[in-house]
């Protein structure tokens, strides 16, 4: 895990960088049309999304969101894969099979380190919204983010990865020899029901 010192307010905080984000929209996020069963779409299952989230342990390389309209609602259900740099557009998400799908296909890439194409259960389902770069350029935005010293991690509630002051922190636990600080009693309670979902390496 690498984080990057990032200035907001005035003050430093350590922030986790990722490798990606899967934002789902949902009308119940957004008005939207993704999950309109009247409109023929079915109902977006976010239970099922967290859970597979949750299940392969992904919160530290890949987050979840769920928005409302994405965009293209005449191909709704819609999600953005955004992974290694790389939009990769899903449509017409309306069976539960096909999110196990989207979770394999991403745990694929991750492992592989690279962009695959999508297996046969999503063929259907991709498509290029965006336009390509201009060139094989990558240009940064801003200034590339300090070598990463490996510091930081200590100041990371493993749950939902807020930056905590351990000074400060009301709620921590020893776990394995170190002493761990949360945002919230929320947070130290999901850590304590699965520390292994959790760990920060």
């Amino acid at each position: 895990m690498r984080t990057a010192r990032v200035r907001a307010r005035g003050e430093d905080f350590r922030v986790v960088r990722l490798q990606g984000n899967l934002f789902v929209c949902s009308k119940a996020n957004g008005s939207c049309c993704c999950g309109w069963t009247e409109k023929g779409r079915a109902a977006v299952n976010q239970t099922l999304y967290e859970a597979e989230w949750e299940r392969r342990k992904l919160r530290n390389q890949v987050h979840l969101s769920f928005t409302g309209c994405l965009g293209p609602c005449v191909l709704g259900n819609n999600a953005l894969l955004l992974l290694l740099g790389r939009a990769i557009w899903l449509k017409d998400l309306n069976d539960d099979r096909l999110i196990p799908a989207i979770f394999d296909y991403a745990q694929a890439m991750l492992d592989a380190g690279r962009i695959l194409p999508p297996p046969l259960a999503l063929r259907v389902h991709v498509y290029e919204r965006y336009l390509p770069p201009p060139g094989d350029s990558f240009p940064p935005l801003v200034e590339p983010p300090e070598a990463d010293d490996g510091a930081g991690l200590e100041r990371l509630d493993p749950v939902c990865l807020m930056d905590v002051d351990p000074a400060t922190a009301r709620y921590r636990l020893e776990y394995q020899g170190r002493t761990i600080s949360f945002c919230a009693p929320a947070c130290k309670k999901a850590f304590e029901r699965d520390p292994s979902a959790y760990e920060l390496t």
